[in-house]
This record gives C-alpha cells, structure tokens and sequence, in this order.
C-alpha cells in the first residue's frame, strides 16, 4: 500500500505539471486582456485615445494575428503604438507588413526595439511595413481643441536615444506629450532623469518585460537586461508616469504563466 501511495502521489506530481506545462504554452498565451486607462486631467477634455501594441514577436500572420488586429480595431484608437519588437527576425518583416495592414486606415507608430536591432533589420526594411517608423523622431496629431505629441525614442538596451528630443513643447496648455522608449530601464538613469527634470511628462511608455512572461502574484523571477526594476502596469517616476506593457508575444520560451499578454488603452 506504501508503494501504491508514493506512485500515486508521484503520478499525480506529473499530471500537475504536464497541466502547468499545457496552460503555459497552449491556454494563457491566447488570453488577452484589454486594459483601459483615463489619464486626462479634466473629463470634460476631450479624449484623444491611444492603444499600445507591444512585443509582438510575430511568428506568422494567420487566424490568431488576424484576429488580434480586428480586436484592436474595435477600440476605436485616434493613432496605435507598437512600442518594440514587433518583429525578431527579417523574414517575419511580411508578417508585420499584413498585420499593419489589417489594422486598417488608423495611424500605426513603430518605435523599435532591441529585438529589431538584434536582428540586422534596416531603416529602409522596417519603413517598408505601412507603420511610420518613430527612430529618435517626433510625431503629432490634433483632435478638435487637443493636440498630442509622441517623442518616439530608440531603443536603450540595444539602440542610441537621443536624449537631446526629451523636452516638451509648452505653448497650448491643450498639448498632451508622450514618451515612448521599449526598455523602461532607460527611465532610470541618472542622464535621462536629468534631462527630463525640468518637466514632468504626461505619461511614458515601454514594454519589453513581457511581465516577466512567468511571475508568481507579480514577481518575475527573470526579465530581460533593460527591465532594471520595473515589471508591469504602472509606475509613478519624477519624471512621468511610466506604463510598462506586458506585451503580446512571447520570446525565448513560447509559454506565459502569471503573465498573460494585454492590449492598452489610453484616453489621454
């Protein structure tokens, strides 16, 4: 009977994690979750609404990528944000190419990440996607009274940002400034605080952790070299307000657990 209750016990270990293995690879990945944010300062401004896009290490553009994009469509953005690897390798250039595509006439920004430079892709290549590529460059869009600017920096793991694109045009109060950089790390460096300190901007973005892909109720045990301290969701910097996306794909390993991939939006 002894004998009989260890093997038990030794097949239900592996049945656990067999279960664990499963829902990492083939069930959470899928799960995304749309995640709202209303970060204007007055509810009565009228919103100008931007939806995050972030690691999305396509591997292909079938069902799932099609669908992902209609998903996307159905927020109703002003302009779309792929805040860094949405590619990892030349030949998935196509795949982003039908992904932008699908998004339809909305504006898509790319701002790269060290997945894109890792992997030799250039300027001219990653211009050829239908995204507006934002390499250390500014980007703005009006909306009836409301006007945003996106500062759209390389990457800081792998890439050079220009630190010299991080002030804030402060002519229209009705000016909404955000800072797109894919390695969050980058905001806390004392260069990048410095330069920054002079004002405070409205909110900055980056991805590149993944959430860790694995976390047990929040902590990643491992995270990428640009992650530095951040993981997920929000943090409140002297300089911005830092909003670290979990990203969409996955990289390395194909699993997620305690991590499953998201879609931002903001009203801002």
């Amino acid at each position: 009977m002894k004998h009989l209750n260890q093997y038990l016990s030794a097949v239900l270990v592996v049945i656990g994690i067999l279960g664990l293995m499963s829902y990492s690879a083939w069930i959470e990945p899928y799960q995304i979750e749309i995640v709202r944010y209303d970060t204007r300062k007055t509810n009565e401004s009228e919103p100008i609404r931007l939806v995050q896009v972030s690691d999305l290490h396509l591997s292909g553009f079938g069902k799932n990528e099609l669908e992902i994009a209609q998903q996307i469509n159905t927020l109703g953005a002003d302009v779309i944000v792929l805040t860094g690897d949405a590619v990892d390798k030349p030949e998935a250039l196509p795949w982003l190419q039908s992904f932008v595509k699908a998004l339809g006439s909305t504006p898509v920004l790319h701002v790269p990440g060290n997945w894109e430079h890792w992997s030799g892709l250039s300027i001219e290549s990653l211009n050829s996607t239908g995204a507006q590529l934002l390499l250390n460059e500014k980007w703005n869009l009006r909306k009836g009274k409301r006007k945003l600017q996106l500062i759209g920096l390389d990457d800081y793991t792998a890439g050079q940002p220009d630190l010299g694109l991080l002030y804030r045009n402060d002519e229209a109060s009705s000016e909404t400034t955000v800072v797109v950089q894919h390695s969050p790390a980058f905001f806390d460096q004392a260069t990048v605080i410095q330069r920054m300190e002079s004002t405070r901007f409205d909110l900055c973005l980056s991805g590149h952790t993944h959430g860790g892909q694995v976390a047990i109720f929040g902590w990643a045990p491992i995270k990428p070299i640009g992650s530095g301290r951040f993981t997920a969701g929000f943090y409140d910097l002297s300089v911005c307000s830092l909003y670290v996306s979990r990203g969409l794909g996955t990289s390395v390993l194909p699993i997620r657990f305690g991590s499953k991939p998201e879609l931002v939006v903001f009203d801002i």
